[in-house]
């Protein structure tokens, strides 16, 4: 058998026996795992903002596979009143809410020149039609109602500005010809106008590379941006801070040449952001069996990360622009229920925030906040597992991201370290369990590693059969009688598919009163190992860790 069909019929066994519903199969194996923390250094630091959500267009005719999962999730029939939306909200607070979406290259904005000349019509789902529908507009009592709760739940808003308007076709590159701008700067002009909390605008969706209906060429969409960019320029003139300029959001692979070229002819200090999307796991279609041994596997996981290296590399040349990842689902065309929005999805979604945190993205923006299949709550505002997952980041882990290594040689566990939020010393840690079978006993070594000699050294002395527990960890985050706090998550009724995750055994649910459950720990002694449950995740929490870079501003 070939290695490729052997890890193909890996990958089918694993789906098979994890769909089975237990997060245990009959048989659980211990394993002793150490997970080494270097505290001497900060590998990246990512923005206040970084947690990000999806608001999108789509309206309730949107249906994808004989499923409509969008109902009133769609921007502009999307319920801005309801308390439930503001609480969850709020709850991710500080956090960025990005506006777009396939159809913001539709959308027109009913101010100035525009409400005199055209109509302001809805969206008329038609086959035919680019992106499968017609009209799109935005009035700006909708706009200013979107605003009242941005700003009442500290939210801060990155706008997907429509780039195809002004524009015709043509046949290698689909579109030609210059963007008009005129209907985005009176747009901007009315934000600004009006102090609405927009740190970002953004010129387009997936119109570079692999487009979704229409292509632009890399040069013709750089001289648009830099057209963006004068518009931003000039309305925020007067102010001390002003949006970033985002762009593409398209998708990016190792090696492709779009993006590079498209930063080339921007040139310098034109684009402040890039953002690409990422659909890695295939089309919501996919047979839930498989979709979940994607989520589960090494393989894709290893794959995205690549991309992630990749895309640093091509910044290295353009140091004044950062990287975002602008619209992240996972599985395209609205997701797959019981999977993008069940406890599983966890072992895809914060794997990718701790991946992008590694590779310095500044925000990653999960697609959905609400609609379709994978929103962060379901259609009724109530939260999905994801969402307990989102709000854990964002109460513990802080800003600054440090290396973790896994030396025993499984690739069972993930793991990623950040400095604790707002304790100085202090350090939080995600660790995922992807083993169907193991369960983990992690013990965690705090130690600073100046050099990679260094790190290779230690590798060797606990790899030493010889190496006994007093001499390997004598640097353990803890000793006997200081504690540790952990938030264990794991599945309803050992259901994998459910849509309740349990903290520390316990059912995560809105109150009788309507409000966000408080997520609380439990308390260890830090001598013992961390222990993972098989197909389950948890933070832990080490206040007294005095990490040397986290002790600094």
């Amino acid at each position: 058998m070939s290695v490729s069909l052997l890890r193909v019929v890996l990958l089918w066994m694993l789906a098979s026996s994890v769909y089975c519903g237990d997060t245990q199969s009959t048989f659980v194996e211990e394993l002793k795992t150490q997970m080494v923390i270097n505290t001497s250094r900060v590998v990246a630091t990512i923005d206040e903002t970084f947690l990000c959500a999806t608001l999108d267009w789509w309206p309730s005719s949107k249906c994808n596979y004989g499923s409509c999962p969008w109902g009133h999730a769609g921007l502009l029939n999307l319920d801005l009143g309801n308390p439930l939306l503001e609480r969850t909200l709020a709850g991710l607070a500080p956090f960025t809410i990005r506006i777009g979406g396939t159809l913001q290259d539709l959308i027109v904005y009913n101010v100035g020149d525009h409400m005199a000349t055209e109509p302001c019509l809805p969206f008329v789902y038609n086959a035919s039609a680019l992106f499968s529908y017609t009209g799109g507009c935005l009035p700006m009592e909708k706009w200013d109602a979107m605003n009242v709760l941005f700003m009442k739940t500290g939210v801060s808003v990155a706008f997907g500005l429509n780039a195809l308007y002004g524009r015709s076709k043509s046949s290698e590159y689909n579109v030609v010809g210059p963007w008009n701008p005129s209907n985005a700067a009176n747009f901007i002009r009315y934000t600004r106008d009006r102090a609405y909390p927009v740190t970002a605008w953004q010129l387009g969706n997936e119109l570079l590379g692999a487009g979704i209906g229409k292509t632009v060429a890399p040069d013709l969409y750089a001289a648009d941006v830099q057209k963006l960019r004068n518009v931003v320029d000039e309305i925020y003139r007067e102010d001390t801070t002003k949006p970033v300029v985002v762009a593409p959001d398209s998708f990016y692979d190792v090696g492709s040449k779009e993006i590079p070229k498209f930063l080339k002819s921007s040139g310098p200090n034109v684009v402040d952001v890039v953002t690409r999307h990422i659909y890695n796991l295939g089309a919501g279609v996919t047979e839930t069996n498989e979709l979940i041994g994607r989520v589960l596997s090494r393989v894709y996981a290893d794959s995205e990360a690549a991309k992630y290296k990749s895309m640093q590399s091509v910044l290295q040349e353009y140091p004044k622009t950062t990287a975002w990842v602008g619209e992240a689902g996972g599985a395209y065309n609205s997701g797959h229920h019981q999977v993008t929005d069940a406890f599983i999805f966890a072992f895809w979604y914060l794997d990718q925030l701790g991946m992008a945190s590694r590779y310095n993205n500044q925000v990653f923006c999960r697609q959905s906040f609400i609609g379709g299949h994978y929103g962060l709550v379901d259609a009724n505002f109530n939260p999905n597992p994801d969402y307990y997952g989102a709000l854990l980041w964002r109460q513990l882990m802080g800003r600054g991201v440090l290396v973790v290594d896994i030396i025993n040689g499984t690739n069972d566990v993930r793991a990623y370290a950040h400095c604790q939020k707002d304790k100085k010393g202090g350090l939080a840690l995600l660790v995922l369990n992807y083993s169907n079978t193991t369960k983990h006993n992690l013990d965690v070594s705090l130690l600073g590693f100046s050099t990679p000699t260094e790190l290779h050294n230690y590798r060797k002395l606990v790899a030493d059969e010889e190496c006994e527990t007093a001499s390997c960890h004598k640097d353990t985050e803890g000793s006997s009688g200081s504690l540790r706090l952990e938030y264990h998550m794991s599945p309803a009724n050992g259901m994998i598919t459910s849509q309740t995750v349990l903290l520390n055994g316990q059912p995560l649910q809105i109150t009788p009163s309507g409000q966000v459950p408080t997520l609380s720990p439990m308390s260890v002694d830090s001598s013992s190992p961390i222990s993972l449950d098989p197909l389950t995740y948890a933070y832990v929490v080490i206040s007294n860790a005095n990490a040397p870079a986290c002790l600094v501003d």
